[in-house]
């Protein structure tokens, strides 16, 4: 079975990767709410900008696009059904063009980052504002963020066992959705009770102060960009 890297993170050396976690969510924030708000002109070049991330650190392109065909999928529905709306085919393109560039930035921030310390840093950069609780609900975020590739590697792999054991979802399409449903929960149940008692087992309290990485001038211009493009987005609405 092919190794499933579709939101997982990819351990390389790239520009992304050395910046500071809540510098990418920040430019992910800022990117989705200015695309899903502009003109139809002009989301299609703004929506080669995660494109030329994408090249620039080299993501595995063949191993995404196996693991992304439910998305492709929407962006084509986005596009049939808008076509027969509007009756125009960049109105068309444009609302999907802006879903799978902001998928693929989702990929970008997933496959660059550790989970714990996208969450510790968010924890860190709120417990100016809320606190201790912060920390709280960073760990909700690590736990959250960790079971993300969880779900995708049940999912695939359950897909994989009843492939091999020759099993066909069309002979009865609804009972194997069923099965095929229950047996991803119950290995989900599976896993998370293991991550429980491994967090249980290292004293781990939700309520205390991490370390989080710090801040470089490079994460500084992209966080001031980011908060720069999401004010003249607003106004110049």
């Amino acid at each position: 079975m092919a190794d499933v890297m579709i939101f997982h993170y990819r351990d390389d050396d790239n520009f992304l990767s050395r910046m500071n976690p809540n510098a990418k969510l920040l430019a992910l924030l800022s990117f989705s709410v200015v695309i899903s708000s502009m003109d139809s002109v002009l989301v299609i070049p703004f929506a080669l900008i995660p494109l030329v991330l994408a090249f620039a650190v080299r993501l595995p392109f063949r191993e995404y696009l196996a693991g992304s065909l439910f998305f492709i999928i929407i962006a084509l529905i986005m596009i049939i059904t808008g076509y027969l709306s509007e009756g125009d085919v960049i109105k068309a393109l444009c609302p999907a063009a802006a879903f799978l560039s902001m998928v693929l930035f989702s990929m970008l921030l997933t496959d660059s980052t550790v989970p714990d310390e996208l969450a510790r840093s968010a924890g860190s950069a709120l417990s100016h504002v809320i606190g201790r609780s912060a920390y709280v609900l960073s760990a909700v975020i690590e736990i959250t963020l960790s079971m993300i590739p969880l779900i995708i590697d049940s999912t695939v792999g359950m897909y994989e066992a009843r492939k091999a054991r020759g099993d066909s979802f069309l002979s009865h399409p609804i009972r194997s959705l069923c099965q095929f449903t229950t047996g991803i929960l119950a290995d989900l149940l599976d896993k998370a009770e293991v991550y429980i008692d491994a967090l249980y087992s290292r004293g781990y309290d939700a309520s205390k102060r991490r370390w989080s990485p710090g801040y470089r001038l490079s994460d500084h211009i992209v966080m001031t960009l980011s908060i720069l493009l999401i004010v003249s987005r607003f106004i110049f609405l």
